[in-house]
């Protein structure tokens, strides 16, 4: 239906532009008197105009067909595609975040969480050696 709309404004815009030509060269013609020595010339720049316009119709002709029936993609279907685009880049990072939790970790699970578990002691054993040394300078000041 848009393709028909925009192809339908081409061809209004195309008879309007040939409307205002036609209305110029009548002006043009009525304005001046024809007389008998100004036909040869009038001829001869009937063809020079004659010419050039097969001229440009020809290039109009070649530049139509090098273009495509239809664009390849429209601008909804680009916007779109651009939304499930940063919709999967954002998964991708999320993903990326969760692997970069990980690295580091043994691929064997059971490893992995023995380690979890030494570094859980580890934890704890810090915990408490700050708790002896804040009671330490606590009974130092008291």
């Amino acid at each position: 239906m848009r393709y028909a709309e925009d192809e339908l404004s081409q061809h209004l815009t195309s008879a309007q532009h040939e409307e205002a030509l036609i209305r110029k060269w009548t002006t043009a013609l009525q304005a001046q008197p024809c007389s008998e020595s100004d036909v040869p010339a009038m001829e001869r720049r009937r063809t020079a105009v004659r010419a050039k316009a097969k001229e440009y119709h020809e290039e109009l002709n070649t530049l139509l067909d090098k273009m495509p029936e239809d664009p390849p993609i429209t601008v909804s279907q680009l916007a779109a595609s651009h939304k499930q685009l940063r919709e999967k880049e954002k998964i991708l990072a999320e993903k990326r975040a969760r692997v970069a939790a990980f690295q580091g970790l043994p691929p064997n699970i059971d490893v992995a969480r023995h380690q979890l578990s030494h570094a859980q002691d580890e934890h704890m054993k810090l915990i408490q050696l700050r708790e002896r040394l804040l009671d330490r300078m606590a009974s130092g000041v008291a």
